[in-house]
């Protein structure tokens, strides 16, 4: 049986990485929504380690991700994160407790608060372009597909376009795998409901129908499915970096 993941969490520094300055467990052990199967994420800083790394240990029945940074390696990925609006290592700063090093980290943690809150930077025009485009492929994959085998994997795909797409509109931060939903589900549970009730009724009844009508439906206020004339590259390619 796993021990307390804190208790585990801070043996597990003591021990691996003893230099370290600070320390921070993140992810659902600390938002309380923890399953059998969750593991420890922590944000270790440690100086004496010649260059950031994660990497992925056992301990004390816990699989333990380990996300190690420096003082002058955070920020990098704090801008990636902004970049690509996926605010993973942001979140985990800013919401995970401290396990060692108050003082050294309430700086950083403060910085990845402010980053978060400020949100992720709007799609510009071309973004807006090629993300209509890439639903708009995928639909018509899924439409035209004559084999379930491989539609059930177009509808997997066409239901990730569509969050994204849902909540890179609305300013928001996007998240991988089960965190893309639960990013949906807080900005509007409505849309969530909706694409969760078209995803159903595909793998449950084999109807395409309702997650069809849904992508056309979420794509009308922004130009609709985007074909013919789209280009990438070269001298095709609309110099649109106007944001939304």
């Amino acid at each position: 049986m796993r021990g307390s993941a804190v208790e585990t969490a801070r043996r597990f520094i003591r021990r691996e990485f003893p230099a370290c300055e600070a320390a921070l467990l993140a992810g659902s052990t600390v938002q309380g929504e923890a399953t059998p199967s969750s593991d420890l994420d922590l944000v270790i800083f440690d100086e004496s380690q010649q260059s950031p790394f994660r990497r992925t240990y056992q301990s004390e029945g816990w699989i333990i991700e380990a996300f190690v940074l420096t003082k002058e390696t955070y920020r990098y990925f704090f801008d990636l994160a902004v970049e690509t609006a996926i605010p993973s290592l942001l979140r985990m700063c800013a919401e995970g407790r401290i396990l060692f090093g108050a003082e050294e980290v309430r700086g950083i943690v403060a910085e990845a608060r402010s980053d978060l809150l400020a949100g992720p930077p709007p799609w510009s025009r071309q973004e807006l372009r090629q993300a209509r485009y890439g639903l708009g492929e995928s639909l018509a994959d899924f439409e035209g597909c004559p084999r379930r085998e491989e539609a059930l994997f177009i509808a997997a795909k066409l239901a990730e376009q569509l969050a994204a797409f849902a909540l890179r509109t609305r300013g928001e931060w996007l998240g991988d795998g089960k965190w893309l939903q639960r990013g949906l589900q807080r900005c509007d549970a409505a849309a969530a409901g909706e694409l969760h009730a078209a995803l159903e009724a595909y793998y449950g009844s084999g109807h395409k129908e309702p997650l069809a009508a849904l992508t056309r439906r979420w794509l009308t206020p922004f130009g609709g499915i985007l074909a013919e004339g789209y280009a990438e590259g070269g001298s095709g390619e609309e110099e649109e970096t106007e944001e939304l």
